[in-house]
């Protein structure tokens, strides 16, 4: 495996957090910085208009549960449904954990930043996405980042819409459906086990997510698109409204959250400490890694379904779509930041842990053969107790080394190495050494009695969703490459693959998902920035009061 996936985490590694290696060649990852450049360039070009609009967007959101004309398959509420239905996953539960992790609460301001630039994204793709979009012989809609790179920029960078599309084509297999089935499966057992204390058998579950999957795409986009419609908002509404009632219950701390969260985002905490520098690029840099992973803005996904909308007017689609990326990440993430950061409780960490991983980063290497991991799991680790009676001696000695090279281990630390009754206590849940969603998971756990199951439930529906979501994304990037006749088959092959997720360790996955990813994201941001005068002129039009609300011809003949 390592073979396999060693290559992978390294070039995945450079893409999203700038190192190569053990060589930090960029302050943050070259995606990260090409995808907020661009929304920058794009939200000046724009005049601003995510936010000028914002308001009117909302309005036009609602009266989006009619269709807006007479072309596309679905009405632009569905057509926003769907492609939250993709956006909105483990990212709102996991990947805001990490974030506060990774670059302590101020990732969340720089979470922040990074929507309100996506919005320009957004409003720019989705825009491009509805005026190049084709009807087929068959009276269906197809559109997205590719149909708009071949009849926006011409046929010699049909290369540039293949490279998409087989970027699509895996993110959509390994991170919208094999990654969001694993998750379902892991929520089931543990559920299972938990309250019922049954062992559910995962071909079982594989079975019922497949029947549950195939009974929506089988009627494709429409009926996504409509079950998308029903879902998606009753899903984000029940969350939030949970949500806040734990704000509710924590409404004294929530002031302080938003003071931690704005002063960790400046290093104003740490300047005291003189790591200012490092701790407001860890914010950043975890931040906007984790607020692009959210939101999905300039990735090119959400275009494809907004692409399909009942609407005459790309430019009003468009402010539909920046809508999605507000919801996903100023609205959900930010409630799932402040759970994390105003709940208390008692939770726990390694000591060993934190001391092991400070000897690593002062350039000590472990034992040969050995993990960090099986050294020194962290307090929430399965078979704690078993590892550490295991590995408790060569642990103690790898702490003992580093003394000796004149690092400071404290005794209790040392002490944690070989009993697992030593942990330190600290208050919140994204303070102790617990993995992405079960820090959510915590958090909600120690909020209220069976706050636990919150996540879990919550990540079904998450998941399921981005699963059917997806599904049309990859057949869209299908029937470019292949055309038509392979809609149905591939239909088919989307629930093998769905079933392979429940029964399959997820493993490197989520590596090769990051590399498919950013497959998508490079040709679409080109794509923007080349035709990011088309965008202007759609925009200045759309304002000209003389205008109104015009139909963008787009008979135009494409450059060559």
């Amino acid at each position: 495996m390592d073979a396999i996936f060693g290559p992978v985490e390294t070039v995945s590694n450079f893409i999203w957090g700038g190192n190569w290696g053990d060589t930090q060649i960029l302050p943050m990852g070259p995606l990260a910085i090409i995808l907020l450049g661009t929304g920058l360039f794009m939200m000046f070009r724009v005049g601003a208009r995510p936010l000028r609009r914002f308001f009117p967007a909302l309005a036009e959101v609602w009266q989006g549960r009619k269709a807006q004309g007479e072309d596309g398959a679905i009405t632009p509420w569905q057509a926003l449904s769907t492609a939250l239905s993709g956006q909105v996953g483990t990212g709102n539960l996991a990947g805001v954990a990490t974030a506060i992790t990774l670059g302590g609460p101020g990732a969340i301001f720089w979470m922040w930043i990074t929507a309100i630039f996506g919005m320009a994204l957004a409003f720019s793709e989705s825009s491009l996405a509805v005026k190049y979009r084709e009807t087929d012989e068959y009276g269906r809609i197809n559109g997205g980042p590719m149909y708009y790179i071949k009849n926006g920029l011409g046929k010699k960078w049909a290369w540039l819409a293949v490279i998409f599309c087989l970027g699509t084509l895996f993110s959509a297999m390994v991170t919208g459906s094999m990654i969001q089935a694993n998750s379902i499966t892991e929520a089931a057992l543990e559920t299972g086990s938990a309250v019922f204390g049954l062992s559910i058998p995962t071909w079982l579950i594989g079975l019922i997510l497949g029947a549950l999957v195939f009974a929506v795409i089988i009627g494709g986009i429409k009926s996504i698109g409509s079950v998308a419609g029903k879902v998606v908002p009753i899903m984000a509404g029940a969350y939030v409204f949970i949500a806040l009632i734990v704000l509710i219950i924590n409404a004294p701390k929530v002031p302080g959250a938003f003071a931690e969260i704005i002063g960790s985002a400046f290093g104003l905490r740490e300047a005291v400490g003189g790591a200012t520098g490092y701790a407001v690029l860890a914010a950043i840099r975890a931040g906007i890694a984790r607020g692009l992973f959210s939101n999905e803005a300039g990735q090119g996904s959400a275009p494809i379904a907004h692409a399909a909308a009942k609407t005459k007017n790309p430019v009003q689609q468009g402010e539909i779509a920046m809508i999605g990326v507000f919801i996903d990440t100023i609205i959900i993430c930010t409630m799932t930041a402040l759970v994390i950061l105003t709940v208390t409780g008692d939770f726990k960490k390694s000591g060993a842990l934190v001391a092991a991983n400070q000897c690593i980063e002062a350039g000590q290497t472990l034992p040969e053969g050995a993990s960090l991991d099986t050294l020194f799991p962290s307090a929430y680790a399965d078979g704690r107790e078993a590892l550490i009676e295991q590995n408790g001696p060569a642990a103690v000695a790898f702490l003992e080394q580093c003394q000796s090279a004149g690092i400071d281990i404290d005794e209790a630390a040392l002490a944690g190495a070989s009993d697992p009754s030593v942990l330190m206590d600290v208050d919140h849940a994204w303070e102790t050494d617990a993995n992405s969603a079960a820090i959510t998971t915590r958090a909600y756990g120690a909020a209220f009695p069976g706050g636990e199951f919150v996540v879990p439930v919550a990540l079904f529906f998450f998941a399921f969703t981005t699963i059917i979501g997806w599904s049309y994304y990859g057949e869209q990037a299908v029937t470019f490459l292949l055309g038509e006749w392979a809609t149905h088959p591939f239909r088919y092959v989307w629930i093998i693959v769905v079933f392979a997720g429940t029964v399959l360790p997820a493993g490197g996955l989520w590596l090769l998902g990051d590399v498919s990813n950013a497959a998508m994201a490079f040709p679409n941001l080109i794509a923007i920035i080349a035709l990011s005068g088309v965008v202007v002129a759609m925009h200045k039009m759309n304002d000209d009061p003389d205008h109104g609300h015009p139909v963008i011809d787009k008979t135009e003949p494409p450059a060559e």
